[in-house]
């Protein structure tokens, strides 16, 4: 790429996190709120919607960085991508403002799913139909997943954009450089966003951005698997975002152990634990972004590895802070009395 290209391509990056801060300034002012009820962080009605200005800000320059790189706009995957995360960010949008039936939102995310994989970006292990149905799924869980976590202001923003810049740094290794722009796009509209999230929220994300960024983040990871030049490389994305997985996973197994319902809104998520143990929320989301950089580091290390046993050690040094974060939120909660969760 030329110096001109490359100035071409930083202005880019800089009008959409000036564009996607604009936007969200402007989305506080519309003051759709999100009233505090038992299970959430906050203590006083506050502006939702942050993720329409992250959302736009990412479809309109995408295909300006994807020009000015001299990659393909128009292809197939990418235009049934767009139609994916049209679809999905519009009925979230919908959901924030008439609170939707979760069945709606379902339908919605499976449609959006089934376009991607429709499109192109898809497992092809263990074999083609077995691959599209584990992609299925994946881009469902990872959606919800994400959705489920953004509790703490700044902890999915932060999250995802320290992902989206570790996967700019790491894509060229994995023999997927087609990443590095729309990783950097997407890390420019979020950190657009993130002054006004963290440390103190004047807006959240709303469904719109946590399952519209969800919904990227889950088809990178499907690409990066797909494409890898790499023996261990498929291990990126989930490493990327092992420490929302992991706190999802814990959660639901353990709320399946008690005997609660699996469906049923709740605050027991782990990072949820710490903040009612009086842990504050920068403290919480600072260190949920240091394991998602920590996950891509690992990912990275072991990413030569030819055999199984790369993956089972980069799967272990990945549980490794997780391990410890979950033995903390034990002892805080003990100590703290947080009552049942």
């Amino acid at each position: 790429m030329s110096f001109f290209s490359s100035a071409l391509v930083f202005s880019s990056l800089l009008c959409a996190g000036g564009l996607s801060a604009l936007l969200v300034r402007h989305m506080i002012g519309l003051a759709v709120l999100d009233h505090p009820v038992h299970r959430s962080a906050h203590a006083v009605p506050t502006p939702k919607g942050g993720g329409i200005g992250v959302m736009v800000a990412f479809g309109l320059f995408f295909p300006i960085v994807q020009i000015l790189a001299g990659q393909q706009v128009l292809s197939f995957s990418y235009l049934m991508t767009f139609c994916a995360l049209l679809l999905l960010c519009g009925v979230s949008w919908l959901d924030d403002l008439y609170q939707w039936s979760p069945l709606i939102k379902f339908t919605a995310q499976v449609v959006a799913a089934g376009l991607i994989v429709g499109g192109g970006i898809s497992l092809s292990w263990p074999t083609p139909l077995a691959g599209a149905v584990l992609s299925l799924l994946w881009l469902i869980f990872i959606t919800n997943a994400i959705n489920f976590m953004d509790g703490l202001n700044g902890l999915i923003a932060g999250c995802l954009c320290c992902a989206a810049l570790a996967l700019a740094v790491a894509a060229p290794v994995m023999g997927v450089p087609e990443l590095v722009l729309p990783a950097l796009l997407l890390a420019s509209c979020l950190m657009g966003f993130l002054p006004f999230n963290f440390p103190h929220a004047r807006i959240f994300l709303g469904d719109v951005g946590s399952q519209g960024c969800g919904l990227l983040a889950g088809t990178a990871a499907l690409y990066i698997a797909a494409h890898t030049t790499q023996p261990t490389g498929w291990l990126l994305g989930p490493a990327l975002l092992f420490p929302l997985i992991y706190d999802v996973a814990f959660t639901l197994v353990r709320r399946k152990y008690m005997g609660d319902s699996l469906i049923q809104a709740h605050r027991g998520h782990l990072y949820q634990i710490l903040h009612r143990s009086a842990v504050p929320v920068p403290a919480v989301s600072m260190l949920e972004w240091s394991m998602t950089i920590w996950g891509g580091a690992i990912a990275c290390l072991v990413a030569p590895a030819t055999n199984v046993w790369g993956s089972i050690s980069g799967i272990t040094l990945l549980m490794l802070p997780q391990l410890a974060w979950t033995a903390l939120a034990v002892l805080r909660a003990h100590k703290q009395q947080v009552g049942r969760w």
